[in-house]
């Protein structure tokens, strides 16, 4: 085994981390693992809280549903926009839009209630 930042072979053991044996580089004072684990969340997790997030979901709802903060959350939906290009968009020339609220004309009164 070499040591992955100087590649010398003075290496020795140093104690257990999380179950697994650590080691140590006499040359560079390097600690490290022989087989380390990747840490982090994987990408099926992030993209359901991106589904989730497109859905509706709030951020808070994603986190209390998912037990994974809401920071992580934000920072994922953050990266999927910023991988989605500008030129995909379309503007339709049609809509349908549902229980559209207006103001046509102007207010009867001007000032307080009108009541009086």
């Amino acid at each position: 085994m070499n040591c992955p930042r100087c590649a010398s072979d003075k290496i020795v053991k140093n104690g257990h981390r999380h179950g697994k044996q650590s080691y140590l580089c006499r040359d560079c004072h390097r600690q490290f693992r022989q087989n380390p684990t990747p840490q982090g969340y994987s990408a099926d997790v992030k993209d359901l809280c991106v589904k989730m997030s497109l859905n509706g979901m709030g951020f808070r709802g994603i986190e209390r549903v998912t037990g994974i903060n809401h920071n992580s959350v934000i920072n994922w939906v953050r990266q999927a926009e910023a991988a989605i290009s500008d030129e995909n968009y379309e503007i339709p020339e049609t809509a349908q839009l549902d229980e559209l609220q207006t103001f046509v004309g102007a207010k009867k009164t001007k000032f307080g209630s009108g009541l009086s």
